[in-house]
């Protein structure tokens, strides 16, 4: 830590965008595919006097002395990263967040309110896209920086701050400068110990081979449109779909485990098209979240889902004991001990969220 610098510095919150979807589509593949991302980055960041804080699943967390030095880094990262043969035409964005201050030094890194600045920033980013506050703008707008350059977008709130933040774009030559609207407060990753609840469709791919194309795709259609927004309705943030599956987190393991039941008791009841009545198994699994929240432990919940039967709510032992002490009305949990995944044929230890799901009408 001796080597990080003090006074005003310009930190930088990286993590990896669309994390499901790259989980669920290279499996064991992901740990690879996370390795070489943080090469690249580190590359990047030691190239221009970068000094690594703190690294969180596929987060990171970065010091610079001088504001150019953290443009440049990130600019030199995007395109290391758009340039990269990723495995099975996987495509692997980073959104970044950065923010000049004057932090406070201690032991550990650094405190006080630029750090939670820059962490915010980061949040409201979209894949692949670099945001600037407004004092990292003004120093870098009187630098000289090739193929660089910066847009306004405008006013954002952040959460926690009061005030809301001019927030510019690091414009990159030669890569996509244009992207959605930025994230509204409540759409940004939970910070601290959360849950995350993974859903699949357990007789999906099944249905594929048995009904007509049509029928097929209008079943598929109407998951991906219906889970997503009962998972949101239910409190869950960064609602994600991929295929069969749907992933979103929670504040806290209580409100992750009713809301598995709400989208058990809503996939039952549901009026699914063309009369059909498809099954989803759950998987929960709480960690720490940093800036990155997916990652790793959505893998770990895609586990548990993928041992579970239609119908069935899979805890990990962690989440489990988030529970032990919660008062869960006429839920309880059931030890299965180790199971075995389909997929891989991995040995997961496992809890089950028993419940009785109410007489269909």
């Amino acid at each position: 830590m001796s080597e990080l610098p003090v006074g005003t510095v310009t930190l930088l919150f990286t993590d990896v965008g669309r994390s499901t979807e790259l989980v669920k589509s290279l499996q064991e593949r992901y740990a690879e595919t996370l390795a070489a991302h943080r090469e690249l980055l580190r590359a990047a960041f030691a190239d221009h006097d970068g000094r690594e804080v703190d690294t969180q699943g596929d987060a990171f967390f970065v010091a610079f002395a001088r504001a150019t030095d953290a443009v440049a880094s990130a600019a030199a990262s995007q395109r290391a990263l758009a340039a990269h043969p990723w495995p099975d035409g996987a495509s692997v964005a980073v959104r970044m967040g950065m923010h000049t201050g004057e932090p406070y030094f201690e032991q550990h890194g650094y405190t006080g309110l630029p750090v939670h600045r820059a962490a915010r920033i980061c949040t409201i980013a979209h894949p692949g896209q670099v945001l600037l506050s407004r004092a990292t703008a003004g120093i870098v707008d009187d630098a000289e920086l090739p193929g660089i350059s910066l847009r306004d977008v405008g006013e954002h709130s952040l959460e926690d701050f009061e005030r809301p933040e001019r927030i510019y774009q690091l414009i990159v030559d030669g890569l996509p400068k244009d992207f959605p609207p930025l994230q509204t407060a409540d759409q940004v990753p939970l910070i601290g110990t959360i849950t995350i609840v993974n859903v699949e469709g357990r007789r999906m791919m099944r249905l594929m081979g048995e009904l007509p194309s049509a029928q097929f795709g209008a079943l598929l259609n109407e998951y991906r449109r219906f889970v997503p927004r009962v998972l949101q309705e239910a409190g869950g943030r960064q609602a994600e779909v991929a295929g069969d599956s749907a992933t979103a987190a929670f504040a806290g393991a209580r409100e992750a485990a009713l809301a598995a039941v709400t989208v058990q008791e809503a996939v039952a009841r549901h009026d699914w098209p063309h009369g059909l009545r498809p099954q989803v198994s759950i998987g929960l699994h709480s960690g720490a979240a940093g800036i990155g929240w997916l990652g790793l432990a959505v893998l770990r919940a895609a586990q548990l889902c993928d041992v579970a039967e239609g119908g069935q709510i899979f805890l990990s032992p962690v989440t489990a004991g988030l529970l032990a002490d919660e008062d869960l009305g006429a839920l309880s949990l059931r030890d299965v001990g180790e199971v075995r995944t389909r997929r891989s044929g991995e040995l997961v230890r496992a809890w089950e969220l028993v419940y009785e799901l109410a007489p269909l009408a």
